[in-house]
């Protein structure tokens, strides 16, 4: 629905001017500009539509600040040219009958077009009103769902981790935990929505990236090993941002498990705009990576296979140089 701009004067000069101030001073501003104009007419038209610039000023007043801006131009456009244009000049005294029929319908036709604008106004504040309103109601509604989806997802990892440290069986504790760290990886991408122009479609990787690091961090990073974010700001769709959570938490998780020995290191997750894409690296300097057979391949990068592949990107495994692996994601330009 297309926005009726309305410029308001007063309401914009309020913390300077008295409203009521404002109205009369834009009513005598324009009123003296529309007498100008017409004195500088004057040699031209002479004494003829004696009435046609005191309609424009009563318009313009009233549309810039208001009925009772319009309503002072139309007594000081009616009283000037009453009193300096019409018969008998320099006087109130209504010289005849036609004199005091045109003054009349003039005035009703003033009077007429000043409610009529005043009426619109009126009905143009409502919908402002009405939009706000709503606009306001929106907003409480999305944030009200956002606390319950970020709470839902706290409980469900949180019941993941009760379980997982009731369970005796270290196989279960391990495969309940990783279960949880996905869990965290799409729950901070509700983190890093970006409500801008692009709409709450659009997700701040930045913020879901730097959040998932910090989940890392404090969950599941191994003494000696350190984490380095490098992420440029960008937007990404809701849908890629999911995948590319799940992505970098899974090979963050491997590294940690398989990349290193008891000396550790360090992994490097970097996200960089790339032409009209933009590509993902998860780096560490760990032993180097040899691809396992199809057959051997775990959930892990059977998950990143199916999300790289989801969001149309492409998949890049080579030697870091100095030793290690780097995993590079290149994703598409619909996904940036």
């Amino acid at each position: 629905m297309r926005r009726v701009v309305r410029l308001d004067l007063p309401a914009r000069l309020s913390r300077l001017l008295p409203r009521w101030v404002t109205q009369a001073l834009v009513a005598i501003a324009i009123t003296g500009i529309f007498v100008g104009i017409r004195l500088m007419l004057l040699p031209l038209i002479g004494p003829q539509a004696p009435f046609a610039l005191a309609f424009l000023s009563t318009v313009l007043a009233t549309l810039l600040a208001g009925w009772r801006s319009g309503a002072l131009s139309l007594v000081l456009g009616m009283a000037l040219v009453w009193y300096f244009v019409l018969p008998i000049q320099q006087s109130f005294v209504i010289g005849d009958g036609t004199t005091a029929t045109t003054l009349i319908i003039v005035l009703f036709a003033q009077i007429v077009i000043l409610v009529a604008l005043a009426l619109y106004q009126r009905e143009v504040r409502r919908g402002e009103f009405e939009r706000q309103r709503r606009i306001n109601f929106l907003g409480h509604a999305i944030r009200e769902m956002d606390h319950r989806t970020k709470n839902n997802f706290q409980i469900v990892t949180s019941l993941l981790t009760l379980q997982g440290s009731r369970s005796p069986n270290p196989e279960v504790q391990a495969a309940l935990k990783e279960a949880t760290e996905r869990l965290k990886a799409i729950a901070a991408v509700y983190d890093a929505l970006a409500p801008s122009s692009q709409g709450l479609v659009a997700v701040r990787l930045q913020d879901q990236m730097e959040e998932i690091c910090s989940q890392i961090r404090r969950g599941i990073l191994p003494d000696g090993i350190t984490l380095v974010s490098d992420i440029e700001p960008m937007l990404v769709p809701h849908d890629v941002a999911v995948s590319i959570g799940i992505i970098v938490n899974e090979l963050v998780t491997n590294a940690c498990k398989h990349a290193f020995g008891e000396a550790g290191g360090t992994i490097w997750v970097r996200a960089a705009k790339e032409g009209e894409g933009a590509r993902i690296e998860v780096a560490d300097d760990g032993k180097g990576f040899t691809p396992a057979p199809s057959s051997r391949k775990g959930l892990g990068t059977k998950l990143v296979a199916a999300f790289v592949q989801r969001i149309g990107g492409k998949a890049e495994v080579r030697a870091t140089p100095g030793g290690g692996t780097t995993h590079s994601i290149s994703l598409p330009p619909s996904a940036e």
